[in-house]
């Protein structure tokens, strides 16, 4: 009985390994994203889903995973399957204060970083009422003044930022949490807190509420935002902000790492995508899985010495 021509494609395809079995993606991928929609981490998701679906001829599906300050969706990316179809984005270093604070599901091994896509420094602003306008003004008062200031912040990024800064100019300030950034933000233009820790996203709303900022934590200034100073220009080296990253959970196969790696690496320079970004407001930089991963370490190790310094403010 001679064996079906069918019969033989299959034996073949097992042979060569399966490679002729299955061509990632197959099927449709989900990206989760663990915050509400509408914020920038959402933002980011969907804009990079929809030009990543292209590229890779598969739908990508993105689903809300909110709460506990973005514990609850890291979680559940963490624990995906390794497969591929299951992807996720969150603005680092979310995953890692959480990490470091909190007894999570998940650890610095959980995740495969295969792209960056945009940079938003920490800042700080002062509200309306606020006669603070630079870093000296602010040194000079908390000096004076011990625990007096009050800054706000709505999360793990904000509340690191704040004790960075009062370590960098050797002050000591109380850290207030609001709930959410919506609350932050009625906190610190209803005049009930001096500053608010919050990324640059903030500052439109808040200028254009009467605030104003009194710089950001970057290296240099901002493009989008070119009159406000750094903390470095006022002598407080301080680099630290958030990056929506794009992971997968760790133990993906390689090919499928490289099909992914090689699809990010491919739209990253898409004009219509970068548009977008432009159009939220959203400073886009790309990195790719290599560049990503280095600044991750880099940043892990910086951060962990604060939280270090200051771990009684994380204990819940």
């Amino acid at each position: 009985m001679k064996t079906p021509i069918a019969a033989l494609g299959g034996i073949l395809a097992l042979a060569l390994g399966g490679a002729a079995l299955a061509d990632y993606p197959e099927r449709a991928i989900t990206l989760i994203v663990p915050y509400s929609p509408g914020g920038g981490g959402d933002t980011v998701a969907r804009i990079v889903a929809d030009r990543l679906a292209a590229e890779l001829g598969q739908t990508i599906n993105v689903v809300n995973r909110q709460g506990a300050g973005g514990e609850i969706g890291i979680a559940e990316m963490a624990a995906a399957d390794a497969d591929g179809y299951t992807l996720g984005v969150f603005g680092y270093p979310d995953n890692f204060v959480l990490s470091q604070t909190r007894e999570t599901e998940f650890g610095g091994d959980s995740f495969e970083y295969l792209a960056s896509f945009d940079a938003m420094p920490m800042g700080i602003f002062a509200s309306p009422a606020s006669a603070f306008s630079s870093l000296d003004a602010l040194k000079e008062y908390g000096e004076a003044n011990p625990g007096a200031l009050v800054v706000g912040q709505s999360g793990a990024l904000g509340l690191l930022n704040i004790l960075a800064f009062a370590d960098g100019l050797g002050i000591e300030v109380t850290p207030l949490n609001y709930g959410g950034g919506g609350e932050l933000m009625n906190g610190l233009l209803g005049n009930h807190i001096d500053l608010a820790s919050t990324s640059s996203m903030s500052h439109d709303n808040i200028v254009g509420a009467g605030g104003a900022p009194i710089g950001f934590a970057a290296g240099d200034r901002m493009a989008m935002f070119p009159d406000v100073p750094t903390f470095e220009e006022q002598g407080l080296p301080l680099d630290m902000g958030v990056s929506r990253v794009l992971v997968a959970p760790a133990g993906i196969p390689s090919d499928v790492r490289e099909r992914l790696v090689a699809a990010l690496d491919a739209i990253s320079g898409d004009a219509d995508m970068i548009a977008r970004f432009e159009t939220a407001s959203l400073p886009y930089r790309y990195l790719g899985a290599d560049a990503t991963a280095e600044m991750v370490a880099r940043s892990n190790a910086a951060y962990a010495e604060v939280i270090e310094r200051n771990a009684e403010h994380f204990q819940q």
